[in-house]
Protein backbone atom coordinates (compact mmCIF):
# COMPACT_ATOMS: atom_id res chain seq x y z
CA UNK A 1 0.00 0.00 0.00
CA UNK A 2 2.82 2.70 0.95
CA UNK A 3 4.21 2.04 -2.66
CA UNK A 4 0.43 2.82 -4.33
CA UNK A 5 0.36 5.63 -2.37
CA UNK A 6 3.94 7.08 -3.12
CA UNK A 7 3.02 6.34 -7.25
CA UNK A 8 -0.26 8.48 -6.79
CA UNK A 9 1.00 11.18 -4.89
CA UNK A 10 4.26 11.07 -7.13
CA UNK A 11 1.45 11.66 -9.80
CA UNK A 12 -1.12 13.66 -8.24
CA UNK A 13 1.08 16.75 -7.02
CA UNK A 14 3.87 16.37 -10.58
CA UNK A 15 0.69 16.39 -12.38
CA UNK A 16 -1.43 18.73 -10.92
CA UNK A 17 1.35 21.33 -10.97
CA UNK A 18 1.39 20.39 -14.68
CA UNK A 19 -1.92 21.31 -14.65
CA UNK A 20 -2.28 24.70 -12.15
CA UNK A 21 0.83 25.82 -13.57
CA UNK A 22 0.03 25.48 -17.15
CA UNK A 23 -3.37 27.19 -17.02
CA UNK A 24 -2.73 29.48 -14.55
CA UNK A 25 0.43 30.35 -17.03
CA UNK A 26 -1.72 30.73 -19.94
CA UNK A 27 -4.82 32.97 -18.68
CA UNK A 28 -2.27 35.32 -17.06
CA UNK A 29 0.22 35.63 -19.68
CA UNK A 30 0.35 33.65 -23.07
CA UNK A 31 -3.82 34.51 -23.69
CA UNK A 32 -3.14 38.18 -23.09
CA UNK A 33 0.12 38.41 -25.13
CA UNK A 34 -1.54 36.56 -28.13
CA UNK A 35 -4.45 38.96 -27.82
CA UNK A 36 -2.07 41.93 -28.23
CA UNK A 37 -0.25 40.22 -30.73
CA UNK A 38 -2.77 40.21 -33.10
CA UNK A 39 -2.89 38.35 -35.99
CA UNK A 40 0.59 36.96 -35.30
CA UNK A 41 -0.77 35.67 -32.44
CA UNK A 42 -3.14 33.72 -33.94
CA UNK A 43 0.01 31.92 -35.21
CA UNK A 44 1.27 30.77 -31.68
CA UNK A 45 -2.40 29.28 -30.80
CA UNK A 46 -2.14 27.35 -33.99
CA UNK A 47 0.78 26.09 -33.02
CA UNK A 48 0.01 25.09 -29.40
CA UNK A 49 -2.91 23.15 -30.78
CA UNK A 50 -1.09 21.40 -33.51
CA UNK A 51 1.47 20.25 -30.39
CA UNK A 52 -2.04 18.68 -28.65
CA UNK A 53 -2.22 20.86 -26.02
CA UNK A 54 -5.87 21.17 -25.57
CA UNK A 55 -5.83 17.16 -25.59
CA UNK A 56 -3.31 16.63 -23.55
CA UNK A 57 -4.61 19.43 -20.60
CA UNK A 58 -7.76 17.09 -20.07
CA UNK A 59 -5.86 13.68 -19.67
CA UNK A 60 -3.63 15.17 -17.09
CA UNK A 61 -6.35 17.05 -15.17
CA UNK A 62 -8.14 13.59 -15.34
CA UNK A 63 -5.13 11.65 -14.09
CA UNK A 64 -4.64 14.19 -11.22
CA UNK A 65 -8.44 14.09 -9.86
CA UNK A 66 -8.24 10.22 -10.06
CA UNK A 67 -4.91 10.10 -8.22
CA UNK A 68 -6.43 12.85 -5.67
CA UNK A 69 -9.59 10.42 -5.10
CA UNK A 70 -7.21 7.28 -4.78
CA UNK A 71 -4.89 8.78 -2.09
CA UNK A 72 -8.39 10.27 -0.49
CA UNK A 73 -9.63 7.05 -0.71
CA UNK A 74 -6.77 5.08 1.21
CA UNK A 75 -6.92 7.62 4.17
CA UNK A 76 -10.95 8.27 4.11
CA UNK A 77 -12.52 5.40 3.05
CA UNK A 78 -15.59 6.11 3.91
CA UNK A 79 -15.15 9.69 2.16
CA UNK A 80 -17.27 10.92 5.40
CA UNK A 81 -14.05 12.69 7.30
CA UNK A 82 -14.88 15.99 5.58
CA UNK A 83 -17.84 16.69 7.99
CA UNK A 84 -15.62 16.10 11.02
CA UNK A 85 -12.19 17.17 10.29
CA UNK A 86 -10.62 20.12 8.58
CA UNK A 87 -7.94 18.47 7.05
CA UNK A 88 -10.07 16.40 5.19
CA UNK A 89 -12.74 19.26 5.11
CA UNK A 90 -9.77 21.23 2.76
CA UNK A 91 -8.68 18.11 0.82
CA UNK A 92 -12.51 17.70 -0.37
CA UNK A 93 -12.99 21.27 -0.74
CA UNK A 94 -9.93 21.41 -3.27
CA UNK A 95 -10.95 18.31 -4.53
CA UNK A 96 -14.39 19.46 -5.69
CA UNK A 97 -13.37 22.60 -7.34
CA UNK A 98 -10.49 21.24 -8.96
CA UNK A 99 -13.69 18.75 -10.16
CA UNK A 100 -15.61 21.84 -10.99
CA UNK A 101 -12.37 23.09 -13.15
CA UNK A 102 -12.20 19.73 -15.10
CA UNK A 103 -15.59 19.89 -16.21
CA UNK A 104 -15.77 23.80 -17.03
CA UNK A 105 -11.94 23.35 -18.85
CA UNK A 106 -13.00 20.19 -20.81
CA UNK A 107 -17.18 20.70 -21.52
CA UNK A 108 -17.03 24.31 -22.04
CA UNK A 109 -13.67 25.83 -22.73
CA UNK A 110 -12.22 23.16 -24.79
CA UNK A 111 -15.19 23.18 -27.37
CA UNK A 112 -15.31 26.71 -27.55
CA UNK A 113 -11.64 27.35 -28.62
CA UNK A 114 -11.64 24.45 -31.19
CA UNK A 115 -14.65 25.94 -32.75
CA UNK A 116 -12.92 29.59 -32.22
CA UNK A 117 -10.22 28.22 -33.85
CA UNK A 118 -12.05 26.48 -36.79
CA UNK A 119 -14.16 29.29 -37.23
CA UNK A 120 -10.88 31.96 -38.25
CA UNK A 121 -9.42 29.21 -40.24
CA UNK A 122 -12.58 28.60 -42.10
CA UNK A 123 -12.88 32.65 -42.55
CA UNK A 124 -8.96 32.71 -44.09
CA UNK A 125 -10.71 30.90 -47.12
CA UNK A 126 -13.36 32.95 -47.64
CA UNK A 127 -13.01 36.32 -50.07
CA UNK A 128 -12.72 39.28 -48.76
CA UNK A 129 -16.09 40.82 -47.75
CA UNK A 130 -19.11 40.66 -45.08
CA UNK A 131 -19.24 36.63 -44.96
CA UNK A 132 -15.63 36.59 -43.72
CA UNK A 133 -15.85 39.68 -41.35
CA UNK A 134 -19.14 38.18 -40.18
CA UNK A 135 -16.67 34.41 -39.37
CA UNK A 136 -13.91 36.65 -37.96
CA UNK A 137 -16.28 38.14 -35.80
CA UNK A 138 -18.11 34.95 -34.36
CA UNK A 139 -14.61 33.49 -34.00
CA UNK A 140 -13.16 36.70 -32.06
CA UNK A 141 -16.44 36.46 -29.63
CA UNK A 142 -15.42 32.76 -29.05
CA UNK A 143 -11.91 33.83 -28.41
CA UNK A 144 -12.70 36.34 -25.67
CA UNK A 145 -15.27 33.74 -24.00
CA UNK A 146 -13.01 31.03 -23.75
CA UNK A 147 -10.32 33.86 -22.54
CA UNK A 148 -12.71 34.14 -19.56
CA UNK A 149 -13.72 30.95 -19.00
CA UNK A 150 -9.60 30.09 -18.85
CA UNK A 151 -9.33 32.79 -16.15
CA UNK A 152 -12.53 31.18 -14.32
CA UNK A 153 -10.31 27.73 -14.51
CA UNK A 154 -6.97 29.33 -13.60
CA UNK A 155 -9.00 31.04 -10.04
CA UNK A 156 -10.32 27.74 -9.82
CA UNK A 157 -7.38 25.73 -9.64
CA UNK A 158 -5.95 28.54 -7.40
CA UNK A 159 -8.22 28.17 -5.26
CA UNK A 160 -7.03 23.93 -5.33
CA UNK A 161 -4.06 24.64 -4.98
CA UNK A 162 -4.33 26.62 -1.86
CA UNK A 163 -6.88 24.04 -0.42
CA UNK A 164 -4.07 21.51 -0.51
CA UNK A 165 -1.21 23.24 0.43
CA UNK A 166 -2.81 24.28 3.55
CA UNK A 167 -5.05 21.19 4.06
CA UNK A 168 -2.34 20.14 6.99
CA UNK A 169 -2.84 23.44 8.88
CA UNK A 170 -6.50 23.64 9.24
Amino acid sequence: MVIAMIVMRILHVGLGVFWAGALIFAALFLEPSVRAAGPEGGKVMQALLQRGFLNIMPVVAFLTIVSGIGMYSVVDPSFRMWMFSGFHFALAFGGLVSIVAFVIGVFVMRPTVLKAGALAQAAAQVPEGPGREAQMAEAQRLRRRAAVLGRVVAGLLSVTVLAMAVARYV
